[in-house]
């Protein structure tokens, strides 16, 4: 049981609130609570102090019990609503409970409190883990959907460009270095190479290009590119290394953990145009059944995380639910492609891994990347 819970009483009477509150303690209990017994500061409690528990009176002296219940449904819909109430009756009690409340106890048999209450909570612990999970499915879904259309398209694009490409290099084979066409023809290569490059990015994304999976050290790895990253990120912002001693080693493709890591320090960047601060870490990581069973994609076991965090301008929840898309993006025309995040994903993915990432607006992001722990011999 949680022990930051949050419970409002609505209750006109000081005494029978504090009854109550001692009920819940004395059965082992822990809580903040705020008492209201107005229309507006009930109005306000559940707005504001956003209860995990409500425990309201039926006979209220501006209210009654299903005004309070109608107003919590508005508000907070998914909290746990008891009725503690020497009024109310079978009769209306039954009434409640159709309408939504979750139980109801007897003013004169509070003993009964504390387990009602403890079976509500973990009711709505359910409930709620049980919506995330559906919601995780359901983005994991449509993130492969998205996958399998990018695959083929890029598939498709990649055999157009092939004989565009060709052809243009040998028709330069063919041309005069004076020629006045030699130019355009250079900028039509030029274009479906930079073409080319967004396919593989696509096929990185839908998790269909080919890997070298190698044995590596994460560490080793960070800190050879720690020049390239400084150079990257400008001098305006600060570049934090904390890489863990006896880090496990992960199996994955050399180049692309490097993409990673340079892709996210790019993005960290564009959210600090006045500067800041990258952090990058490492750390061993156990994902247990518990975390498994609340992220539908996560396998428990030994995890190598790699974190990289900014504190740059953060992102909203709409924008966070759509980073990894391709081409989604919010920066300028022209700043990016919108599939440097999609790409991370991609190799994450492909790589038997996870990836993470919370943000707020005007606090920073962080980006958490669970690699699988592996055996064997590094390579060199």
């Amino acid at each position: 049981m949680r022990s930051d819970l949050r419970i409002v009483f609505v209750e006109d009477s000081p005494w029978d609130a504090e009854l109550e509150e001692r009920e819940l303690r004395k059965g082992g209990l822990q809580f903040d609570s705020m008492r209201v017994w107005t229309r507006e500061d009930c109005v306000r409690a559940l707005k504001e102090f956003k209860p995990d528990l409500i425990i309201s009176d039926y006979s209220l002296p501006q209210m009654d019990g299903l005004a309070v219940l109608k107003m919590a449904g508005e508000i907070c819909p998914n909290v746990p609503f008891i009725f503690v109430s020497g009024t109310i009756g079978e009769e209306r009690a039954l009434e409640s409970l159709k309408r939504g409340a979750t139980n109801y106890v007897a003013k004169d048999q509070l003993k009964g409190l504390t387990t009602k209450v403890r079976r509500a909570l973990k009711e709505a612990e359910e409930r709620e883990e049980k919506r995330c999970l559906e919601e995780q499915l359901r983005e994991a879904q449509k993130m492969e959907s998205i996958g399998k259309l990018a695959g083929g398209i890029a598939h498709e694009f990649n055999n157009l460009l092939t004989p565009i490409i060709g052809y243009s290099e040998l028709v330069l084979n063919e041309i005069r270095n004076d020629d006045p066409l030699r130019q355009h023809i250079e900028e039509i290569k030029k274009a479906g190479e930079r073409a080319a490059s967004l396919t593989r990015q696509l096929l990185a994304y839908s998790r269909k290009q080919v890997l070298q999976p190698r044995v590596l050290d994460l560490n080793a790895v960070i800190a050879e590119l720690d020049k390239m990253l400084r150079r990257l990120i400008g001098a305006d912002i600060e570049l934090v290394t904390r890489l863990a001693p006896e880090l496990g080693r992960v199996k994955i493709d050399p180049s692309q953990i490097g993409q990673i890591v340079i892709n996210l320090a790019v993005n960290s960047r564009d959210a600090m145009p006045q500067g800041g601060k990258l952090t990058i870490e490492t750390t061993n990581a156990q994902l247990d059944e518990a975390y498994a069973r609340k992220n539908v994609a996560v396998t428990p076991g030994q995890y190598v995380l790699l974190s990289v965090s900014d504190t740059g301008c953060g992102m909203d929840a709409q924008t966070q639910s759509r980073v990894f898309e391709p081409f989604f993006t919010t920066k300028e025309i022209g700043k990016g492609t919108g599939l440097e995040l999609s790409m991370v994903y991609g190799i994450v993915k492909q790589s038997g891994g996870d990836i993470w990432v919370y943000s707020e607006i005007g606090r920073g992001t962080v980006f958490k990347i669970y690699l699988p722990r592996a055996e064997g011999v590094l390579s060199r």
